[in-house]
């Protein structure tokens, strides 16, 4: 089987071997948005975590117009273990920040907050999930939705719907 290259790999090669920062190239590539397949690919199931994650990332990098890949820094604080720390995959997917990169960085905290921040002119975004969207979520999850429900629904939202944003 012949391996898959993604774009900004691509890109990325094409502009070093050019002598132009990838950066540079890649802030040129349209984004699109995730589609759920992808995330699930990645992360394994479209849970609500790894979907709020990805609604983050997408409202930062489109509305917010953070750049994707590079020129980005992602704060992740939440807690260690699964589900919440599922938030960390959907803003890797979306955001394009990876743990090999070094421009997501997670610390252990009780409750979430995700802050991501341009790095070229320091503009950054901060999100919160407030009480009104964990209820949402136990509601669903008492009425019998299985994660994979809850996923899709939380996918399907937009992050005005979901967070706190400043």
């Amino acid at each position: 089987m012949k391996p898959i290259l993604r774009l900004p790999v691509v890109v990325a090669a094409l502009a070093l071997s050019v002598g132009i920062a990838a950066d540079e190239m890649i802030s040129h590539v349209p984004i699109k948005p995730l589609a759920a397949e992808e995330l699930e690919r990645f992360h394994g199931h479209l849970g609500p975590f790894v979907a709020l994650g990805a609604r983050m990332g997408e409202h930062a990098v489109i509305q917010r117009e953070i750049p994707k890949y590079f020129g980005l820094k992602v704060l992740v604080e939440c807690p260690a273990t699964p589900p919440h720390s599922c938030l960390i995959d959907g803003l890797q997917m979306s955001t394009g920040a990876t743990m090999g990169k070094k421009n997501i960085v997670h610390e252990i905290a009780d409750s979430i907050r995700v802050t991501i921040t341009n790095e070229k002119n320091g503009d950054s975004v901060t999100y919160r999930i407030p009480e009104s969207t964990y209820l949402m979520m136990k509601d669903w999850e008492e009425v019998g939705l299985d994660v994979e429900d809850r996923g899709h629904r939380i996918f399907a939202m937009n992050a005005e719907e979901l967070f706190e944003i400043k």
